[in-house]
């Protein structure tokens, strides 16, 4: 029987080879696992990043409890949806699903104005506070605050 550094006992077995305590083994294990950990959380981090890449709101959340199925779907690992909330999620399963506010938010327009989502849509548009069926006006020429490409209602 050797003597290891860490004080722990290495024999041998009966077809000669060594064999490390149940210390070992144990210290073994924990590593496994703490590096399992550190790279479910290094993912679920970077997914996470990616989400808000995509996203310009950066609302983003993680549910470690949440199940990978959408509508009746069942997503598999790094596959990504749009929920009823106009939020991208990503599957990590088994360790739960992140989920990144989608689209883009205006930040910038008059005081006058709001910026509402479209319904049954995760379109957001920027119109008059007092009548939401009307664009949102700004100066003096009555121009629209909008894209080019962006429909109203």
């Amino acid at each position: 029987m050797n003597t290891l550094p860490d004080g722990e006992h290495q024999t041998r077995t009966e077809d000669g080879n060594k064999k490390r305590g149940e210390k070992g083994r144990i210290l073994k294990d924990m590593q496994t696992n703490e590096m399992n950990v550190l790279l479910a959380v290094f993912c679920v981090v970077s997914i996470l990043q990616l989400c808000h890449g995509v996203s310009s709101s950066g609302e983003c959340y993680f549910n470690s409890k949440a199940s990978c199925e959408h509508n009746g779907r069942v997503f598999d690992i790094g596959e990504a949806w749009i929920n009823d909330e106009c939020f991208q999620c990503v599957c990590f399963e088994p360790f739960g699903v992140g989920c990144c506010e989608y689209g883009k938010q205006p930040v910038d327009y008059p005081p006058w104005c709001e910026a509402i989502r479209k319904p049954d849509s995760c379109t957001v548009a920027v119109v008059m506070k007092a009548n939401h069926k009307l664009p949102c006006l700004f100066g003096g020429k009555n121009r629209l605050w909008k894209s080019e490409n962006d429909p109203l209602f």
